[in-house]
């Protein structure tokens, strides 16, 4: 019995090492895979924006087919006037414009711009970047789309690391109790003194 605590003694600072490490690779991953959600709707906003600035009518920046974002994994642009009504829009919730949660154009008439995570309903998250134009005008331009395939990797990232970790642990444990008990190796120097 003092053998597998000696065992689990030289296991544990290892353990807690591999730990660390898969969260690292965790965390690293998970955060490259949603902030990379982003990136078509910072070109779109940024394209939509320039063009209004530059006179462009915002009801011509506006794709032709709509997307219902119940249904669709498209990016889509939204256009807002200044007193925050959907003046230009293909995308649909319910066959209607979507309309933005209270206080977030508010926040980007103060600060420019603003990159949320939007759940205007169960089961439909969506990824969108919002910028205020700076002409004559003021419109507020949102660029979005779906997080299903981000959370979707987000989920098998979990089940990977959450596999790989574990067998890590279970590897470790028998070269430890290996080196231990079939090779008499002490990993620890101040172990010595129990025998």
């Amino acid at each position: 019995m003092s053998n597998l605590i000696l065992i689990f003694k030289n296991w544990i600072p290892f353990a807690a090492v591999i730990t660390l490490l898969c969260g690292i690779i965790y965390i690293t991953v998970q955060q490259s895979y949603r902030m990379s959600a982003n990136d078509p709707q910072y070109q779109m906003v940024d394209d939509a924006v320039y063009a209004m600035d530059n006179g462009v009518d915002p009801k011509t920046l506006i794709p032709a087919c709509s997307i219902e974002l119940a249904h669709s994994l498209s990016p889509y642009l939204i256009i807002y006037d200044d007193k925050e009504n959907a003046v230009a829009s293909n995308a649909l919730l319910n066959g209607k414009f979507p309309k933005l949660p209270s206080g977030v154009l508010d926040y980007v008439r103060k600060n420019g711009e603003d990159i949320i995570s939007w759940q205007p309903q169960p089961g439909i998250r969506q990824a969108l970047v919002i910028k205020k134009t700076n002409g004559n005008n003021l419109y507020f331009v949102a660029a979005g789309r779906s997080l299903i395939k981000v959370e979707e990797r987000e989920s098998m990232l979990t089940k990977q690391v959450a596999v790989e970790w574990i067998a890590s642990l279970f590897i470790l444990f028998i070269v430890v109790w290996v080196s231990r008990v079939t090779l008499n190796v002490n990993i620890n120097p101040d172990l010595k003194k129990d025998r």
